[in-house]
């Protein structure tokens, strides 16, 4: 299982490593063109800061996506809420193994827990009751009745 670290600790970890980059792409010219005077020195140190830029950006993506970070613009999670007179239906994607998805109302908020720390609230337009569940290839429904006179 995979620890979540904040988008700012490891957007600071990149920032570091981008300053560290250039210290070293500093540090590599200098000896290159002191060590290979000429046009050969030039032409030796531009391929070494090109090859260091190329890794550095290599370094950053792994470090994201070893760390955990998504998209920081979140794929909205869209789902259906019918509703009669009688009863609401509730359909949507729900991610994780079927014993891990669950659907639960408390008051007026039905609850949507799933794997990957998939956890969803939605309002219910009125107070209801599950009265049925089902958890088909990745997709959850799920059917409440109205409870009326509270």
């Amino acid at each position: 299982m995979r620890t979540r670290i904040s988008p700012d600790l490891v957007n600071l970890f990149s920032v570091a490593v981008v300053i560290l980059g250039v210290v070293v792409i500093g540090i590599v010219l200098v000896l290159l063109v002191r060590l290979e005077r000429g046009l050969l020195g030039l032409v030796a140190a531009g391929a070494t800061v090109a090859l260091l830029i190329y890794w550095l950006r290599e370094f950053r993506r792994m470090v994201k996506r070893e760390l955990g970070v998504k998209n920081l613009f979140k794929k909205r999670w869209n789902y259906d809420l019918r509703v009669t007179s009688e009863d609401i239906t509730f359909i949507s994607e729900v991610p994780g193994h079927p014993e891990r998805v669950d659907a639960l109302v408390v008051e007026r908020i039905l609850r949507i827990n799933g794997g990957e720390n998939f956890d969803k609230e939605i309002t219910l337009p009125a107070e209801a009751e599950v009265t049925e569940k089902s958890y088909v290839n990745g997709v959850l429904r799920v059917k409440l009745r109205k409870i009326f006179g509270k």
